[in-house]
């Protein structure tokens, strides 16, 4: 696990490797340190004692996010160190995946919070009843946010079944994209494509990924390309 000063008040902190559906997946989180001093830790993921030492002596933990139906899970362990943070998760779905009980979540909605608003905007990308991703742009360093809606998978040596389903999925390196289950469980394309234009509209050129690359510059191209299915 590795932590990394992405940018300006905010962090990246590596994860271990999971499995969802029998497909390997990269983990990372995104820690920004809020005006007021506090964190908002995105998509949660095990570090090791060290790498929690000095998160929190950048400040106190006080929100757990989940942006994705499939990340809530994620939230029980930094509950249980941190039970006073409050907990955000994505609308809850078919699609929502958790290991066991958790205390009153909050829904993320169409405006942030005032509790960060000052730091982070965000759009739910509305229209399927599957997956309703929260997209975030952390405005003091132009950063783009984003949980599954877009992946690069890279392909592995040896592994001719998973480089073909990620081929066919839509995911694979070097271009990656939306996964094409997540494309087909959109069923109003009218409330796609004015969540999508809504991130289009935000000022970014650096992103986060869930599951692919970082890009500390020139994001704009990528992710326009990666969501263009979305806006045609």
């Amino acid at each position: 696990m590795e932590e990394l000063q992405f940018a300006e008040r905010l962090l990246v902190v590596e994860g271990p490797v999971v499995r969802d559906m029998r497909m390997p997946f990269p983990t990372r989180m995104t820690v920004a340190v809020l005006a007021d001093g506090s964190l908002w830790v995105e998509s949660p993921v095990p570090v090791s004692y060290e790498t929690l030492t000095r998160l929190t002596e950048l400040g106190p933990v006080r929100h757990l996010v989940a942006n994705t139906p499939r990340h809530v899970w994620r939230l029980e362990l930094w509950h249980e160190l941190f039970p006073d943070a409050d907990l955000w998760a994505a609308r809850t779905t078919p699609a929502t995946l958790r290991h066991g009980p958790l205390p009153l979540v909050r829904t993320l909605g169409r405006q942030a919070p005032d509790l960060w608003a000052e730091d982070l905007d965000q759009v739910p990308i509305e229209g399927s009843r599957l997956i309703e991703e929260v997209c975030f742009l952390h405005k003091p360093s132009r950063t783009l946010i984003v949980g599954d809606l877009i992946q690069v998978h890279p392909l592995l040596a040896g592994s001719p079944v998973l480089n073909a389903l990620k081929r066919a999925g839509g995911v694979a390196a070097p271009a990656g994209g939306t996964a094409r289950d997540i494309r087909m469980s959109f069923w109003d394309r009218g409330a796609l494509r004015a969540s999508v234009e809504r991130l289009l509209e935000w000022d970014f050129d650096r992103l986060v990924m869930a599951h692919g690359p970082c890009l500390t510059e020139g994001a704009r191209p990528f992710v326009e390309r990666a969501l263009a299915w979305a806006v045609r």
